[in-house]
């Protein structure tokens, strides 16, 4: 029997939130070079290419997109790992942290696509997840 039963669902959870940042940063380039917009002189002078003022919307958004990440993702990262670390149920980990990163991906789509109240929505759901796995935590402390 494994010491952590819900490691492997915080791994899993982990690459495919790797994942989705890994895609998202080869949109953000990949828009950079077709709009053929930087805003460094170095990146600009590599294409022969003059600077602008604003990167292509979608660039700018994908932007966005990693600076909500970084604002949320390591909040339930670290519940997460708490809850791997107190010796949470498997079956309870797959289905809140494999909730939170359908609910990432998701809320990814939709902010690159401008979809509001979706965007709110899923962001606020994520949040519950959250809150689940804070629940747990405390519950298997004081249990």
């Amino acid at each position: 029997m494994m010491a952590f039963p819900a490691l492997s669902s915080f791994v899993l959870a982990l690459l495919a939130l790797f994942l989705k940042a890994s895609l998202l940063s080869a949109l953000q380039v990949i828009s950079r070079i077709r709009s053929r917009r930087y805003l460094l002189p170095e990146d600009a002078g590599m294409f022969g290419l003059r600077l602008v003022e604003a990167e292509a919307e979608l660039v700018q958004r994908c932007a966005r997109v990693w600076r909500n990440d970084v604002e949320n993702l390591p909040l339930f990262l670290a519940l997460a790992l708490s809850y791997v670390l107190l010796g949470g149920d498997a079956s309870s980990a797959n289905w809140l942290f494999g909730s939170y990163v359908l609910i990432r991906y998701l809320h990814t789509i939709v902010y690159l696509r401008g979809l509001q109240p979706w965007r709110a929505m899923l962001y606020l759901s994520g949040m519950v997840v959250c809150w689940m796995i804070a629940v747990g935590n405390l519950h298997h402390i004081y249990s």
